[in-house]
């Protein structure tokens, strides 16, 4: 049924923009530009480090307890829902909440309100997955911000798809597919007891990635399909 359902989704999301007025995959943001494929690996090296950061500070404060690694007969099964998984729900969910949500609000209302929408759908899709809890909410929040800027910023999907793929793929790593048991790579395990720095890092790392991104973002090719590289003013004016 996942298989199917994505053998849809381009389709219909084809039909859907050109309805809306966003002229088919390419208003979602799919274009391959000059240096998409630049912009998508340097968005991965950003979110996969990061994350790898803040997993890293948890195993040594404690919060997370090693155990070892899968045995390397056990891991073809895994790393292969890792890479395939995890990519086509970053790209999925990036082409419709930041794709379509930006792109089709984007001339309709002030930008600030755009950033807002998108980043609150981010968060309570998130919340689908991972359940509800204040610190979740606010986590993702914070991780929306460097999503939203980086498409906003270059106009096209692949520097926040490169961001969301790479930290999906670090956390697959240590907890394998969301809701599957036994895929991940390494084996850790959570302590009860949380400490405050694990809380820190919670909000920390998806805020000095944020400041980050919007450092290096210079460093990113642009697409030439709409007009990007505008500074975001929340008063609506361009």
């Amino acid at each position: 049924m996942q298989f199917v359902a994505l053998l849809v989704f381009f389709p219909l999301a084809s039909f859907i923009t050109k309805w809306v007025g966003l002229n088919g995959l390419k208003g979602l943001g799919l274009v391959f530009h000059q240096g998409w494929l630049r912009n998508f690996f340097l968005s991965f090296g950003i979110g996969f480090c990061f994350w790898m950061l803040m997993f890293g500070i948890q195993l040594l404060s404690g919060d997370l307890q090693w155990n070892g690694t899968r045995e390397p007969s056990e891991l073809l099964l895994p790393v292969l829902m890792i890479i395939v998984g995890f990519f086509m729900g970053s790209f999925i969910n990036d082409l419709i909440v930041r794709g379509f949500v930006v792109n089709l609000l984007k001339d309709k209302m002030q930008i600030g309100w755009v950033f807002t929408i998108s980043i609150l759908i981010y968060a309570l899709d998130d919340y689908w997955y991972a359940g509800f809890s204040l610190s979740n909410f606010i986590f993702s929040l914070f991780l929306g911000l460097s999503l939203t800027y980086a498409f906003y910023k270059t106009g096209s999907i692949w520097a926040n798809t490169g961001i969301h793929y790479g930290l999906n793929v670090a956390y697959g790593l240590f907890f394998g597919m969301v809701g599957s048991p036994g895929t991940s790579i390494f084996i850790v395990k959570a302590t009860l007891n949380e400490s405050l720095v694990s809380e820190v890092v919670y909000y920390l790392i998806p805020g000095l990635m944020f400041i980050f991104v919007i450092l290096v973002i210079k460093f990113y090719s642009q697409s030439t399909y709409e007009k990007t590289n505008i500074p975001i003013d929340w008063s609506g004016r361009m």
